[in-house]
């Protein structure tokens, strides 16, 4: 994919509604992407039952030639307007909402760009319908980084896509763009002081925003998680996606931190 170099400052001074002030103009530098090399993981018929607004709009700039890294001029401070869901809408952490991070970020992402309510009620039915929808798709509690994907365009019909550029600028250029950005995660390297101990081996969260030195996010891990805030640090080193071998007999955190490094980015509906 080809990336623009310089965006112009006129069609960075776009101030609509759900943005935080933005200041100062950074550059960032982003890698070519390249082409996707492995296929979405299979499901099987084997799994466990699974877990019983205004989108701000990026620049229209052009093109450019084609280069081994391109740059754009961003803010240096951005949000989206995303409303939060906790995975356990009500706090009933129970074996089903223990599992659902995927499920609640994809939910968020789905109600930013309908431009659609997000409450707690709401929440809890969409995570069920979710879980009867995956269920009958065979999918398993866990869901990688590509079959999130397959789910955000099957179910949701969003567009969406992995990208192995997992950089501080990579992320806060899809953002600006007016892009949601998932991660997948190794739980219990992100540190959340809020997760219960020792935290989740596996987690998912939905990043919204940036300032100077952090992400900001909507980790629904926790009620404490709307517009949570994580080093950049701290959450680039947490990026590891789920490998179904390697949890075949059980997920170590040795094994977790072998998970490939990869984001979601959401870009709209289909």
């Amino acid at each position: 994919m080809k990336f623009l170099k310089v965006l112009s400052l006129a069609a960075l001074i776009i101030i609509g509604s759900g943005c935080q002030k933005q200041g100062s103009l950074v550059t960032v530098s982003l890698q070519p992407e390249p082409p996707a090399t492995s296929s979405i993981t299979s499901v099987t018929a084997t799994s466990t039952i699974k877990k019983t607004s205004t989108p701000i709009v990026g620049s229209t700039a052009t093109k450019p030639t084609s280069s081994p890294t391109q740059q754009a001029q961003i803010p240096n401070v951005f949000q989206l307007n995303v409303a939060f869901v906790q995975q356990a809408p009500f706090g009933k952490w129970d074996v089903v909402h223990e599992e659902t991070c995927e499920e609640a970020s994809m939910i968020m992402a789905d109600k930013y760009f309908r431009q659609q309510p997000l409450t707690e009620t709401i929440g809890e039915q969409e995570i069920q319908k979710i879980i009867a929808w995956e269920n009958l798709h065979n999918y398993t509690v866990d869901l990688t980084a590509a079959e999130t994907v397959k789910v955000l365009n099957d179910y949701y019909g969003l567009s969406a896509r992995l990208s192995r550029d997992v950089t501080v600028d990579r992320i806060k250029y899809e953002l600006f763009k007016g892009n949601i950005v998932i991660i997948p995660a190794a739980g219990r390297l992100l540190g959340n002081p809020n997760f219960k101990a020792p935290g989740p081996i596996y987690h998912m969260l939905l990043i919204k925003g940036y300032n100077d030195t952090e992400f900001i996010t909507n980790d629904p891990g926790t009620r404490k998680g709307n517009s949570y805030k994580y080093s950049y640090e701290r959450l680039l080193n947490a990026i590891h996606d789920w490998n179904p071998v390697l949890a075949k007999d059980g997920m170590t955190d040795g094994e977790m931190a072998q998970g490939e490094k990869v984001i979601i980015v959401v870009e709209g509906k289909l």
